[in-house]
């Protein structure tokens, strides 16, 4: 259990701002900030640059600050618009349980507030996975899609056994008093981050569950990206890419899971190159 929640403790507080003069704190950027009301919840967002609108999407347990190797580098090129998802960062919560089908539907009803018909869209984790619904759920709002580290099923296939086992095991009521104070700390609803912990780990214990038929449905060109040492499992990144009908392979040597922060620059220009680049389907 001690590997799983020593890497959500690290999102958890890795996720939010550190201020540094002179700097832009993204994630905590009163000129760039905005919330808007979509399914019962306030979603808070940033926008950066100009040209096609690129909706941003951070990982479980994290926020806007997640993305910041990716936001000065996309913004040079594109109106990036990054997201805190669901009781992650800024944005608030419901009673609801967690789904990628619910939070895909917030970030459409986010495109429709800022009347963007269609964006490109990038993911990291369970960001990919928000993507991958979209897609599916609102093909007309995906222009590209772009899923790093992403997975279609929970199961084993996917991830190591003893991580699955290790996160059924996982509850904030399980967490030593110090590992408890360290989430509410950094969270933005300390009243309710023992709740929203249980429902992020919950959420990928048992989500997501992609059909292939549902994959095969899904018409955007993406690009499946990971690190040759992610923790999802090499096998499954390929059937992913293999089962989505316009889609390209990006395997990033010596990356694991977080390489859009430990190998940024190649993952930016990557990222660039894939939105920029007319796709063409390779037979």
């Amino acid at each position: 259990m001690r590997t799983i929640i020593g890497m959500l403790i690290l999102v958890f507080s890795t996720a939010f701002p550190v201020r540094l003069s002179a700097q832009i704190i993204y994630g905590s950027n009163p000129k760039a900030g905005h919330f808007v009301n979509v399914n019962g919840i306030k979603l808070y967002y940033e926008v950066y640059g100009a040209g096609h609108p690129l909706l941003l999407l951070h990982g479980n347990g994290g926020s806007i600050h997640s993305m910041r190797y990716q936001i000065p580098e996309l913004s040079k090129y594109f109106k990036v618009i990054v997201v805190d998802s669901r009781a992650q960062g800024r944005s608030t919560d419901t009673d609801e349980p967690l789904t990628f089908t619910l939070m895909a539907s917030d970030m459409a009803g986010l495109l429709d507030s800022l009347h963007i018909d269609s964006a490109y869209v990038v993911g990291w984790s369970d960001g990919g996975i928000i993507g991958l619904s979209l897609a599916l759920n609102y093909p007309q709002k995906v222009a590209k899609l772009i899923a790093d580290g992403a997975n279609f099923v929970p199961d084993s296939t996917a991830l190591p056994a003893s991580m699955i086992e290790e996160m059924a095991a996982t509850s904030f009521s399980k967490l030593s008093q110090s590992e408890q104070e360290e989430i509410v700390k950094n969270s933005y609803s300390p009243k309710r981050a023992g709740i929203i912990f249980d429902k992020l780990n919950e959420l990928d214990l048992k989500h997501p569950n992609f059909t292939l038929d549902q994959l095969h449905s899904i018409q955007a060109p993406t690009l499946v990206m990971a690190g040759d040492h992610d923790i999802i499992r090499l096998q499954h990144t390929i059937k992913l890419f293999k089962n989505l009908p316009h889609s390209q392979l990006c395997i990033v040597p010596g990356a694991q899971h977080n390489l859009l922060q430990t190998r940024h620059n190649l993952a930016n220009r990557i990222i660039i190159d894939f939105l920029d680049r007319p796709f063409v389907d390779i037979k």
